[in-house]
């Protein structure tokens, strides 16, 4: 859906309104906002909760091992294992879409997302497959950045808002910087954080 486009609207400076109806704020309540009233992520009830459930949902699944694994995918040939930058078979391969800029500087310091740390992101939300696809394809660096975000439940399509979030993290220019302590992607032009008002460490 397009952005409602109405004046003033915090969701469309984000980038992520998603029609008529108010952005993020005029959903429907489901079963993971109906919980949490009118904070946090969809009824997390805030940011610490969520994080803390995304904890607990990898621990589960065995200490972050996942389905694609935490190391090299050992197939013959393959040029990220050479490197020694492959993140495992089933996080998509190797380095990624990282768009314009240099990644490793624009990513520096981030720790690469593990691909259990996808699939449990995924796994907590309903999306397309397309949308899945240019998850597990970012840099493991850049899907850190879009599961930082947080929940997607408040969302009219959490499709959309998972390809929002893939296409503006992969269209990094020279100069952009992730915030080491909260992991949001910062224009060059930003001295400080955006999200957290930490200022950029280089």
């Amino acid at each position: 859906m397009a952005p409602c486009g109405k004046l003033g609207c915090k969701w469309c400076a984000k980038g992520e309104c998603y029609g008529p109806g108010g952005g993020k704020g005029g959903v429907k309540q489901t079963q993971f906002n109906k919980k949490g009233g009118g904070g946090g992520f969809g009824g997390f009830g805030g940011d610490g909760n969520y994080m803390a459930m995304l904890a607990a949902l990898m621990a589960a699944k065995g200490g972050g091992k996942g389905k694609g694994g935490g190391g090299p995918c050992g197939k013959p040939g393959c040029k990220w294992c050479a490197m020694g930058e492959c993140w495992g078979s089933g996080g998509g391969g190797g380095k990624g879409k990282g768009g314009g800029g240099n990644i490793d500087e624009v990513a520096k310091g981030i720790m690469p997302c593990d691909p259990s740390e996808v699939d449990v992101f995924l796994a907590m939300h309903q999306v397309e497959p397309n949308a899945e696809s240019k998850l597990r394809g970012l840099d493991p660096r850049l899907q850190r950045v879009v599961i930082a975000q947080g929940s997607m439940a408040e969302a009219r399509s959490q499709t959309g808002m998972l390809i929002m979030r893939c296409a503006r993290a992969s269209k990094v220019s020279p100069g952009d910087w992730i915030c080491p302590a909260c992991n949001d992607l910062q224009y060059s032009r930003n001295t400080a954080c955006r999200q957290c008002s930490s200022p950029k460490p280089w």
